[in-house]
């Protein structure tokens, strides 16, 4: 699902803004981002297998899907036996005063990562998720060869040392990424 139109032609203010806070939610919850990845990584998979292989409790992992299910990016294939899941690739572009804002899945699993990377997590508890954000910004710039490591920690106004060990740990994230989000361009 791919919110641009919706975005760009609010006929349906109240739908358009409905869905901002839901990805809201996804991008602010560290737990709902890793199982939303999951499921689109190994998907369609049965809910059973998301919740032994994530380790998470049977009342959290339904509860989960359930608000993927009503954000309207998982589908449930209840045809199947058992039941299994899959996830729609979101891409929401914003236009703000201070530029264009892109939320991909690479952006979701990196707040889902904070949960398994100590060096991300650190970072996003010193941070907050915008600077994992802009971190992921600079990393993708790194990637591709326009900026150093250097002038990208530099750009993102933390300690250098914080600044490159944060974007080591997204190139990882962009690396596995780029099996699983079309809307993320591969390095030149």
């Amino acid at each position: 699902m791919s919110t641009d139109d919706r975005l760009t032609d609010a006929t349906d203010p109240e739908e358009t803004l409905g869905d901002l806070l839901t990805y809201a939610e996804l991008l602010n919850t560290p737990q709902l981002a890793r199982l939303y990845v999951y499921v689109l990584r190994n998907g369609p998979i049965a809910i059973e297998t998301v919740k032994n292989d994530l380790d998470v409790p049977h009342s959290t992992a339904y509860k989960y899907v359930g608000e993927l299910e009503e954000m309207g990016i998982l589908t449930r294939h209840d045809e199947e036996t058992p039941t299994r899941i899959t996830v729609d690739p979101i891409h929401l572009t914003i236009e703000t005063d201070h530029g264009e804002v892109v939320a991909t899945p690479v952006l979701v699993d990196a707040i889902g990562r904070q949960l398994d990377t100590e060096d991300i997590r650190v970072f996003v508890d010193r941070q907050g998720i915008p600077k994992l954000a802009a971190a992921l910004h600079y990393t993708l710039r790194v990637m591709n060869g326009e900026l150093t490591q250097r002038t990208a920690a530099n750009k993102l106004d933390v300690h250098p040392v914080e600044g490159t060990t944060v974007i080591t740990a997204l190139q990882d994230v962009v690396e596995e990424a780029t099996a699983y989000d079309p809307y993320l361009e591969p390095a030149e």
